[in-house]
């Protein structure tokens, strides 16, 4: 009988016991793999919104940068609004390449979901390169510039006339359908800028600014000199570029915490798998002495306790892989109404790499807890193991 029927024989002698030995190493696996594919998911998103959004800086009222950023990008009520005649200071400083105006306003009609109108003028389009528009740029009054999802959800066509979600007899006329983004755009209404005002009471009002600059290089200078412009006592310029360092900086300060819990999870169920082949081989040691009499060698029985701890070790990663990606979607949600900023994009990711990285890591974390208890039984005396049958 080879050493692998052998081992897999172990599994169905003690069943309960390697399942649970197993189901260890499964939750430390999936901690790992969680926090791995969120690093990578959260790392990659914060890129995807920076290139999305098309610009470099982020002109918005006093208060938290956080809040702003996050309202700007995935759409909300803002509590203060800027002046309009601020955008022309904005545009004319020195080191801004060009600036479009926005005022963005969330409303919540009785189906539930969310309706975030965004004023714009054209200027939005020279920061939206990507943008592949389905008709024309909302030019006159009334038009509007359709996200794809609310395309989709709401089967609007080209030219169509439609009431406007939240905005009791209002209509407009869709001039135009965005094509897919995979992003915060794709759930807004794009319209005029005068029509987002009047419609909403803000006439002369802005909620933001976005800025592009002519050499990224040299956004502190900039930034600098946005603050010291007439209206920068009452605007908060937020460099994009920073504020998603210093956020990343936070996630990575959580990841850092996060991977010492996961490792000493995998340290504990390192531990659980070493006690549980231990008690394994003190309750064969008959067995294990027959085998050495009628011809085992000491190498083979170490071999074989090694295979059985890795069968455990790999049963338990394969599990944990499962496991997170299964419960990839709540731990997701949980994340996102934790998180200072959450990006649009997924945050944990299905990574091949890091599955095997992980699958590898359970089985060197197998060679590591089969070192004792193979040791021991590969030590034990033949003649004593089955004169004693109990002594490891």
């Amino acid at each position: 009988m080879s050493l692998l029927s052998l081992s897999l024989n172990e599994w169905r002698r003690r069943p309960l016991r390697n399942a649970v030995t197993a189901l260890g190493v499964a939750i430390a696996l999936a901690a790992l793999f969680s926090m791995l594919a969120f690093h990578e998911g959260y790392r990659d998103g914060m890129r995807g919104e920076i290139d999305r959004l098309g610009a470099h800086v982020l002109v918005v009222p006093k208060g938290c940068p956080y809040d702003a950023a996050s309202m700007a990008l995935h759409g909300a009520n803002w509590p203060c609004y800027l002046k309009s005649s601020y955008f022309q200071e904005v545009l004319h400083t020195v080191g801004v390449a060009t600036a479009a105006p926005a005022f963005m306003s969330a409303l919540y009609p009785s189906n539930g979901l969310q309706a975030v109108y965004v004023g714009v003028d054209e200027r939005i389009l020279a920061l939206r390169p990507g943008w592949k528009i389905e008709g024309v740029f909302p030019q006159r009054l009334g038009e509007l510039l359709v996200g794809s999802d609310i395309a989709r959800q709401q089967h609007c066509h080209l030219g169509e006339s439609i009431s406007l979600p939240g905005l009791a007899g209002e209509k407009g006329v869709i001039s135009g359908i965005l094509k897919p983004t995979h992003g915060a755009d794709d759930t807004f209404i794009y319209c005029r800028l005068e029509d987002a005002q009047t419609w909403f009471r803000h006439p002369a009002e802005l909620t933001h600014i976005l800025v592009r600059l002519t050499d990224p290089n040299a956004l502190n200078e900039t930034v600098g000199f946005l603050r010291g412009c007439d209206a920068g006592m009452d605007m908060n310029v937020v460099p994009l570029a920073h504020l998603f360092r210093t956020i990343q900086s936070l996630v990575n300060s959580t990841r850092l915490l996060l991977g010492c819990v996961a490792l000493i999870g995998l340290l504990v169920a390192a531990t659980g798998v070493s006690n549980s082949v231990l008690m394994s081989v003190a309750e064969r040691s008959r067995e294990i002495g027959v085998m050495r009499a009628i011809g085992a060698s000491r190498g083979d029985v170490f071999r074989l306790i090694c295979l059985e701890t890795l069968l455990v070790c790999f049963a338990g990663a394969m599990a944990g892989v499962l496991l997170a990606f299964v419960c990839s979607r709540g731990l997701e949600s949980w994340l996102r109404s934790r998180l200072p900023f959450a990006p649009s994009d997924a945050l944990i990711r299905w990574e091949w790499s890091i599955a095997g990285a992980c699958v590898m890591g359970a089985l060197l974390l197998g060679i590591m807890a089969a070192l004792l208890p193979a040791s021991r039984a590969a030590e034990l005396s033949p003649i004593e193991a089955m004169r004693e049958g109990s002594r490891v």
